[in-house]
C-alpha cells in the first residue's frame, strides 16, 4: 500500500465476502460545488479462495466496449460464481467517459499517462494515485479494456509488452492466449511514462491491454469479442469456472500471434489534410508500398502526399476521422511473431 495518504474515500471493504457496488469519492472543488466530489463507480465481488483480478474500462473516454462489457458483468455476476475476487472499475476516468473524449475535461490529463499519480495533484492524478496505492497491490492480474477511441480504428487485438522477467513473460503470454482476440500482439511501447501497464508490470503482475474496435462506435461484434475475452481471462485465472471459448468455436479464424517491435511499425503524416487509406484493416502490406495519401484541400493543384509502408506485415490500425494534422498516426503495421 502507498504510504502517502489518499484523498479518495470509499465504503468498499476489499476483505468482505459478497458483492459490493459503490463509488470512489474523489474531491473536486469547483465554482458550483465548493465541497464537491466526483463519484467513480467501483464494484467488488469476492467469494472463497483464489486470485484477485482488476478489470478496467473507461481509462479513456470515447471508448465504449469496456464500460458496457463491465457494467453488464457487474450486474450479472453473483458471488457464488466467483472463486477469488474481481474488482471492476467500469469508468476509471469518469469525467472523460461522460464527456466522450480521451482526456479529462476537468484537468485536460490523460489517465493512461498519469500513473503512479499524485495524492495532492489534479483529479486525474488523484484517481491514479488511489488505484496505484490501494487497489493494484491487492491484484494478481489486470485487464485494461480499450478501443481506438475517436481518433483510431483498430483491428481487434489483445496486447502485452515484451518483459525482462521470464516468469512474468510466460504468465502474461498464457493469459494473452487465453483471451482469444483475433490478434494477440506483443509490443514495444513508444508512448512514454505514466501508463497503467508499466505500473502493474513493475509490481511483477500480469497485465493485458485489449484494443478492440474504435472510431467512436460500439458494434455487436466488438462488444462480443470483449465480453468473451473478459470471461476467458477470468476463467484462465481460475476465478470463473468453465472452459475457454476459442475463436474457432465461434466460427472465426484462430488467433494470430503478432508483434510490433519497432517504431517503424507506426506511420505518421507530416502535413494537414484529408487522409485516404488504400487498405482495409487486416490487409497484408509490403514495405515500400503505399498505404494511403493525404489530400491538401487548400491547394487543388498540389499532388497528394503519399504514406508508404515502412515495414511489411498486416494493417491493424488506421486513422478514424478523415481529416489529419501533422504528427497524427494513420497506420499501425504488425508482423507475425518470430520465435
Amino acid at each position: 500500500m502507498s504510504s502517502e495518504r489518499s484523498l479518495v474515500q470509499t465504503d468498499i471493504d476489499f476483505e468482505k465476502t459478497g458483492k459490493q457496488i459503490s463509488y470512489l469519492w474523489v474531491p473536486h472543488s469547483r465554482n458550483s460545488s465548493a465541497w464537491g466530489k466526483v463519484l467513480v463507480p467501483i464494484i467488488v465481488i469476492k467469494n472463497g479462495q483464489g486470485p484477485t483480478a482488476l478489470l478496467v474500462g473507461g481509462n479513456h473516454g470515447g471508448e465504449y466496449e469496456g464500460p458496457v462489457c463491465l457494467l453488464k458483468l457487474a450486474r450479472e455476476l453473483e458471488p457464488e460464481q466467483v472463486q477469488g475476487q474481481i474488482i471492476i472499475l467500469p469508468a476509471l476516468n469518469l469525467p472523460a467517459v461522460l464527456a466522450g473524449q480521451r482526456l479529462s475535461p476537468i484537468d485536460g490529463l490523460d489517465m493512461n499517462r498519469s500513473f503512479p499519480g499524485r495524492p495532492n495533484g489534479t483529479i486525474t492524478q488523484v484517481i491514479a494515485h488511489y488505484v496505484h496505492g490501494q487497489i493494484l497491490p491487492l491484484c494478481n492480474a489486470v485487464l485494461d479494456l480499450h478501443t481506438g477511441g475517436v481518433s483510431l480504428d483498430l483491428y481487434p487485438y489483445i496486447s502485452m509488452h515484451y518483459l525482462e522477467d521470464t516468469t512474468q513473460m510466460v504468465a502474461t503470454r498464457a493469459a494473452l492466449e487465453a483471451f482469444q482476440a483475433p490478434v494477440g500482439l506483443i509490443m514495444e511501447e513508444f508512448t512514454g511514462e505514466g501508463l497503467l501497464d508499466y505500473a502493474v508490470e513493475r509490481m511483477g503482475k500480469i497485465f493485458l491491454c485489449a484494443e478492440i474496435g474504435g472510431n467512436g462506435r460500439l458494434t455487436p461484434h466488438t462488444l462480443r469479442l470483449t465480453e468473451v475475452g473478459t470471461d476467458n481471462f477470468l476463467k484462465h485465472l481460475g476465478i470463473l469456472s468453465g472452459e475457454i471459448i476459442t475463436l474457432e468455436e465461434r466460427g472465426l479464424p484462430p488467433m494470430r500471434l503478432m508483434e510490433t517491435p519497432d517504431e517503424a511499425n507506426y506511420h505518421y503524416v507530416t502535413i494537414n489534410g484529408i487522409y485516404e487509406s488504400f487498405l482495409e484493416l487486416g490487409s497484408e502490406v509490403s514495405a515500400g508500398r503505399p498505404l494511403g495519401q493525404v489530400h491538401i484541400v487548400q491547394h487543388p493543384s498540389s499532388k497528394p502526399q503519399p504514406v508508404q509502408a515502412q515495414c511489411s506485415g498486416v494493417l491493424i490500425g488506421t486513422r478514424g476521422p478523415g481529416f489529419v494534422k501533422t504528427g497524427d498516426c494513420v497506420a499501425l503495421i504488425a508482423r507475425d511473431l518470430v520465435e
